[in-house]
């Protein structure tokens, strides 16, 4: 008897564990566990529940396809494993437990490597999967990198056409879906853009790959038309696994091989795919540095962004950005975005951040948290370390940070003050010069602009720049292990956007 523990893996295709099992005659009992820790967490947010309950049915209608179907189990994860195992036993099997790593948070490091040791005190055999293609033998990004597109340019892992799941008399207490669903409401609501589910999945990679993939590369930073479909719409499948990166990134190479002789497409195609190494690189970072998630990366950085109760003019700020009224457009309706369709293109993310954290002196641990309460496709892995970056607490070796101005954004960004317009109603019946001047408030109701921006971007801006030398000082004092930590952490981030900048010049020349 062989166990499949599913987690954030939740398809049969291209799927480590299911290709282990499947290769063998042996009976296989598909599992998920619904773990009271998931619910209890700050970072937890309705719809990300309601798109895993829909990822869960469609991997329960995808095995029963099969002849098989998903036992729900709810409980303490190893307490689940452990009585689970011990009924087998008993029924006189010799289960086999087969599960995909998941170095989302602390707590799942620490029960898988319980259950690890459980099983090794059994005498029975556990196989760990190879999950987001996550290399555990080393420090080295370079090393990384080779060994990641070596795993993505891999056949993919088959489908099975059949797993075999008898009916087992478990006293282990198990889940109806609609159990599930009344159980664990959450108050969760459907995301507008956001469908669970490995079939979903293929479908919305489809019709990326079909037209909406053009122009990518300068649409991802457009909100409206990234909303609009501009880009793929894909994180939160790649988050739960309900799609593997090696499919994304295979299918998106054999559409660019398609399109050989367009410029243009390959340009957005290759733009996309460096997105997804992106997003894989911060899970890596994440299992070398787990501290990560909750720590400032560098302790300079510990008073002034401190994860503490926020009081007085920060919690003015803090609450006012929450709900999208701090005055400034093109922050307030991507908030409002956010706290309505679970989701918010990169850039209004890193702009939004940005302007909390530099701006209003608000810490990124609030901000992180906010963002997880609300995003489909939170990933604590990218979400903290952006979180960081945008803070302007990373990559302090560079004598500069970015700080967005929301209204030069706003002109470059949203052009037409469509998207603005959309989500602020206050503002549909103002024209563009009055938008733009700042004074929309005393014309529609709208809210007046809570700080001075040049004036806080010239206080804050000045303190953060200040604590960046100070980390950079003694970094290159010590030369050492901090250093080249710090350097590593950096690398993949600079070279990133240096080759975004090199790919860009060169399409403007095709363009052209």
């Amino acid at each position: 008897m062989q166990i499949l523990w599913f987690r954030r893996d939740l398809r049969l295709t291209d799927n480590d564990i299911v290709a282990q099992a499947a290769a063998t005659d042996e009976e296989i009992l598909p599992c998920f566990i619904i773990d009271p820790w998931f619910y209890q967490q700050p970072d937890i947010g309705a719809m990300r529940v309601q798109f895993l309950f829909e990822s869960l049915a469609g991997l329960d209608r995808s095995l029963r396809d099969l002849g098989s179907r998903l036992y729900l189990f709810e409980g303490n994860s190893v307490e689940v494993i452990q009585t689970l195992t011990g009924e087998l036993l008993q029924l006189g099997y010799h289960p086999r437990l087969l599960f995909n790593r998941d170095v989302q948070v602390d707590y799942g490091r620490k029960r898988d490597n319980q259950v690890i040791e459980f099983y090794q005190q059994l005498g029975l055999n556990c196989y760990l999967g190879l999950n987001n293609f996550l290399q555990v033998d080393g420090e080295n990004r370079q090393d990384w990198m080779d060994e990641y597109y070596a795993d993505l340019r891999q056949p993919q892992h088959p489908k099975p056409t059949r797993i075999n799941t008898p009916e087992i008399p478990l006293n282990l207490t198990q889940l109806t879906f609609d159990e599930l669903r009344q159980k664990y409401n959450f108050n969760s609501q459907n995301s507008v853009l956001f469908t669970g589910g490995e079939f979903e999945a293929q479908k919305t990679l489809n019709s990326w790959l079909k037209t909406r993939y053009n122009g990518y590369h300068w649409k991802l930073s457009r909100p409206q038309m990234a909303t609009l479909g501009g880009t793929s719409h894909l994180s939160a499948h790649l988050a739960f696994g309900t799609l593997s990166t090696r499919q994304v990134y295979q299918q998106t190479k054999a559409r660019a091989n398609e399109l050989k002789e367009n410029a243009k497409a390959q340009f957005a195609l290759k733009s996309f795919r460096d997105r997804l190494r992106w997003r894989d690189s911060a899970t890596q970072r994440l299992y070398y540095f787990p501290e990560l998630a909750s720590q400032n990366c560098y302790p300079e950085f510990d008073e002034w962004y401190s994860d503490g109760e926020l009081e007085g003019e920060k919690l003015e700020y803090f609450q006012a950005w929450k709900q999208g009224e701090t005055g400034f457009p093109l922050v307030d309706a991507s908030m409002r975005q956010l706290q309505s369709m679970g989701w918010m293109n990169f850039r209004m993310r890193a702009m939004c951040a940005n302007f909390l954290t530099v701006i209003c002196g608000v810490s990124w641990h609030d901000g992180a948290r906010h963002y997880m309460n609300y995003l489909v496709d939170g990933d604590i892995a990218i979400n903290h370390w952006q979180w960081q970056a945008q803070a302007g607490v990373t990559n302090p070796l560079s004598s500069t940070f970015r700080i967005y101005n929301p209204t030069k954004n706003l002109t470059e960004k949203d052009p037409k003050f469509e998207f603005v317009r959309d989500w602020i109603p206050q503002l549909r019946d103002c024209t563009d010069e009055q938008i733009l001047s700042g004074k929309m408030g005393e014309l529609s109701g709208y809210t007046e602009p809570m700080l001075d921006w040049y004036e806080m971007r010239k206080i804050n801006g000045k303190v953060v720049s200040e604590l960046r030398k100070q980390v950079k000082k003694r970094l290159e004092k010590e030369q050492g292990i901090e250093y080249e930590r710090a350097m590593g952490l950096s690398e993949a981030i600079g070279k990133y956007w240096g080759a975004q900048e090199q790919r860009y010049q060169q399409y403007k020349q095709v363009a052209e």
